[in-house]
């Protein structure tokens, strides 16, 4: 049995670290919902009176095993297959998981779900998924900043005077790294 105290940030230190997972140096909140996609995935086989055999080549019975037991995490894809097994929307089947999380209803989620995705497409976000296809594609993503010319220009200038790479990143204000990059250019 917890202890309660009268001071209430006590509480909520107690409350976040019963809830962290701890690493070498980070601590971090459980992000996954094993549990939860467990008891969901049981719930729905039971209402629709499935057996194991019903996700038969979707996924091993062992694997399903340890999913309904909520010892092992399942990939999207994964998850994709077993509601189009199950014939229930990933949207419901995340709701539902979700709401056991969160301790809230899933037709909340998924009202909230919604105004996100108005927004969402109000503000552009679908013609920028789009501009990520190419020719029925992902386009490739370029790797980070351009380099900037004058910069690379200047690197190369104090490179011509004698100038260390040192001494260039001190007198330009740039990162060592960057330097080295653009030192070897033309």
């Amino acid at each position: 049995m917890a202890i309660i105290s009268k001071n209430p940030t006590i509480n909520n230190l107690r409350y976040l670290v019963g809830r962290c997972e701890y690493g070498s140096i980070l601590h971090f909140e459980k992000l996954n919902v094993k549990e939860e996609l467990a008891v969901t995935l049981r719930a729905i086989r039971q209402m629709k009176g499935l057996g194991y055999e019903a996700l038969s080549g979707t996924i091993s019975q062992s694997n399903l095993s340890l999913l309904e037991q909520g010892k092992i995490q399942a990939t999207l894809p994964t998850l994709v297959k077993i509601a189009e097994t199950l014939d229930i929307n990933l949207l419901t089947l995340l709701a539902l998981c979700l709401a056991i999380r969160d301790k809230e209803a899933p037709e909340h989620l998924i009202k909230n779900a919604q105004k996100e995705l108005q927004g969402f497409i109000e503000s552009g976000g679908l013609k920028i998924m789009e501009d990520q296809i190419q020719d029925g594609a992902l386009k490739k993503r370029s790797r980070g900043t351009r380099a900037d010319a004058q910069r690379v220009s200047a690197v190369v200038e104090l490179k011509k005077q004698g100038l260390t790479q040192a001494e260039a990143a001190r007198e330009l204000g740039l990162p060592t790294s960057t330097v080295q990059r653009y030192w070897q250019k033309r």
